[in-house]
């Protein structure tokens, strides 16, 4: 049987996950990827971990030690090749660097907002590991951002601080021709 060393960024770094998904992998050990960032993407509402390259950054890992069989379970469960590719990529392990396969999500990908269980799971996966979970909240946030920022309207209502024109705002003429019994005339706000 070989061997293999697979980083975990997201929800299999929950060691109650792993343990049910890949029951011969073993804990090698924890560690950082520099020049990479933790974000979310995927569907616009159930959004999964991924890792892009960012310079300066770097993403908390566990690393484990897997078997074939353990492999061919993540391939199904990372929907590899289609959603997920593989890489390797160089590791720190305290003081150690080692080369490891990493799945990372198909490039075309959309930022997207995680389901609260997945969230969860990474979340829980974090404290397993002893890992900080600061690099977590950041990647949520800053995936949240990307998310509103693409998904946003592009027309927005005018208000009133909008208009320009004198003629936009309603002359005492025109509010003496209201009618009170308009439910939607508001004279004097609101009146308790």
């Amino acid at each position: 049987m070989s061997k293999r060393l697979y980083v975990a960024y997201g929800s299999n770094l929950n060691i109650r996950q792993m343990k049910y998904r890949c029951p011969t992998a073993k804990l090698y050990g924890t560690g950082v990827i520099d020049n990479y960032e933790l974000q979310f993407k995927g569907q616009p509402h159930g959004a999964f971990a991924t890792i892009a390259p960012k310079d300066g950054s770097s993403v908390p890992i566990a690393v484990w030690e897997i078997q074939a069989r353990d492999e061919m379970s993540l391939d199904r469960y990372e929907g590899y090749p289609s959603h997920y590719f593989k890489q390797n990529v160089p590791v720190h392990l305290d003081g150690e660097e080692v080369n490891a396969m990493v799945y990372i999500m198909n490039l075309k990908m959309g930022f997207g907002l995680p389901s609260p269980h997945y969230y969860q799971t990474v979340y829980e996966g974090y404290n397993d590991c002893g890992l900080n979970t600061d690099v977590l909240n950041k990647a949520l946030a800053d995936s949240a951002t990307q998310f509103y920022v693409l998904h946003r309207p592009q027309e927005t209502q005018q208000t009133l601080f909008d208009t320009e024109d004198e003629d936009d705002f309603i002359s005492d003429e025109d509010e003496q021709d209201m009618d009170e019994d308009n439910p939607f005339y508001f004279s004097g706000g609101m009146q308790l």
